[in-house]
């Protein structure tokens, strides 16, 4: 895919519904590109961050948990996903970085990314509903530490 194929596939995501050609070009010029290979280390993603996955999928992965509930987040093409301060849970040395062969992903600055919201109050809109959505995720994985945690604490005797 070229530069004027990425354009159009950002255009058509929830991300970016009403938001105007421009706007979206500026965001991917002022993104950065990253390849990931099969194994990667999470070391690729940074604070600060929004990220959107142009082609493959990402399974972020936690060694403490068990078998089978390991897997604690799944993101593929088309997803958006920021990292803030808080998203350091997905930067431990606990978690590692699943990707698919051939994964792309559009790295933008968040600083970049809150100045271009400004000028446009339907992408902040669209920030915020996504924002809720992760919200949502992060409660659900909250739930599942906590009761991983709670197992933990069972003895046989109990």
């Amino acid at each position: 895919m070229n530069q004027c194929d990425y354009l159009l596939f950002l255009k058509h995501l929830p991300m970016f519904n009403q938001v105007s050609l421009p706007i979206v070009e500026t965001l991917l010029n002022n993104g950065k590109f990253i390849r990931c290979s099969s194994d990667q280390s999470p070391s690729f993603l940074h604070s600060q961050s929004v990220y959107i996955v142009l082609k493959g999928s990402i399974r972020f992965i936690d060694s403490r948990l068990p078998e089978g509930s390991r897997a604690i987040a799944f993101w593929k093409k088309g997803d958006v996903f920021p990292i803030d301060q808080n998203g350091e849970l997905l930067l431990s040395p606990f978690i590692s970085v699943k990707t698919s062969e051939d994964t792309l992903v559009l790295e933008i600055p968040f600083y970049k990314f809150k100045k271009i919201m400004t000028y446009h109050p339907q992408l902040q809109t669209n920030f915020l509903v996504m924002l809720q959505e992760n919200l949502f995720f992060s409660y659900q994985l909250f739930l599942r530490y906590l009761h991983t945690s709670q197992d933990e604490n069972v003895t046989p005797d109990s």
